[in-house]
């Protein structure tokens, strides 16, 4: 194996995993801006439209993201990033008219514990970027997607999907259209933290206001009264502008799972262990020529002969609805309004399902 295997521990109630992920050069290829942010959003609803997984926090920064998710097997962690992560590096490009590579490496999928005292700081680190630089006072101030105004309020995000596929269709046919004419609004709802789903809504937004109030005071105390940088200079930034010496990015190593209590760490570390162990006989079984070797891999695994063992993918949804658009009498044209897709987040744990039969291995492209 030329890379280690991504793992999803086995839990009825899902996952808490923290993903992220670093623009190439660590250049500030995402730097906030108005029309950046709507994209960004509408990207997100997209690819929780196609992905339905449980997103918990979100922050996008200047050079990099964290995004907390709540997931309950690899494939469907993988067709959510797949999605998101292309069509951010498409969206970007087309946006500051950069060619080459988004991001730098592959994403980092690290597995939180199920501790609530864990889940909690996990999200303190997160709701805190944009304070811990010196960049803003508050991370309600952080000018570009951030999570933080949406938990304390109790709102959705709010952004545009815009169906390129549409618009180049109509314009090779010679047709005119507006910048809204193929867009579909998002509403993209947050979920609570796994360890926090027997609070109510406001319980919940009550803890993340008082977390809130604790990184502003931690924030100010950390400068001892020096200024932040401010909104106006975080958006006048120069976006391919290497990070200095005291700003270098960190290469220390990823942790595979974040974990406080010893005998959870020794719990997951050995499941690893016998997973990566059962994937690697059966994919040297598979790589001489034994098909049978398919089954002997562990559920929730990609097998190099790409097939997922477990349940089938759902399909992916149709496109989102755009706007009507009527001609007139006149020969004018009619614009309704830009339809709302709203996703919203998840409250109450699911009730477990029961197990199917097992079904033939899937080739790659064949439908369920």
């Amino acid at each position: 194996m030329s890379r280690s295997p991504r793992f999803i521990p086995e839990n009825k109630d899902g996952v808490l995993v923290e993903l992220s992920s670093r623009a190439v050069n660590a250049w500030a290829l995402l730097r906030p801006s108005e029309e950046l942010n709507d994209l960004t959003v509408g990207v997100l609803g997209r690819s929780l439209e196609i992905s339905p997984l449980e997103l918990v926090a979100l922050c996008v920064a200047s050079t990099h993201y964290h995004m907390l998710v709540v997931v309950h097997d690899q494939q469907q962690l993988s067709r959510f990033m797949q999605h998101f992560q292309g069509n951010m590096s498409r969206e970007v490009g087309r946006l500051i008219g950069w060619r080459g590579p988004l991001w730098s490496r592959r994403y980092d999928g690290i597995v939180v514990s199920d501790e609530p005292k864990v889940q909690w700081e996990r999200l303190r680190y997160l709701l805190k970027h944009g304070v811990k630089e010196g960049l803003c006072e508050s991370p309600l101030e952080w000018p570009g997607v951030h999570a933080a105004r949406a938990l304390v309020e109790g709102v959705p995000l709010e952004g545009h999907w815009f169906d390129r596929t549409r618009e180049s269709m109509a314009r090779r046919r010679g047709e005119d259209f507006e910048p809204h004419d193929f867009a579909t609004k998002y509403l993209v709802g947050f979920s609570p933290l796994p360890a926090s789903r027997q609070l109510t809504p406001e319980e919940y937004r009550e803890k993340v206001t008082a977390l809130i109030r604790k990184i502003e005071d931690d924030g100010a105390r950390d400068r001892d009264g020096r200024p932040v940088l401010g909104v106006k200079k975080i958006l006048s930034q120069d976006r391919f502008q290497a990070p200095s010496k005291a700003k270098a990015t960190k290469s220390s190593p990823r942790p595979r799972f974040i974990v406080k209590s010893p005998d959870l760490r020794d719990q997951l570390w050995y499941e690893f262990r016998v997973f990566r162990l059962k994937y690697g006989e059966a994919a040297r079984s598979l790589l001489s020529g034994d098909m049978s070797a398919v089954w002997d891999f562990p559920k929730g695994s990609y097998p190099p002969a790409p097939r997922f063992i477990g349940p089938p993918a759902p399909p992916t949804p149709p496109p989102p609805p755009t706007r009507e658009i009527t001609e007139t009498e006149s020969g004018t044209l009619e614009r309704g309004e830009v339809p709302v897709v709203e996703i919203a987040g998840r409250w109450q744990a699911e009730e477990p399902q029961k197990p199917q039969a097992r079904e033939e291995p899937r080739a790659r492209g064949q439908p369920p």
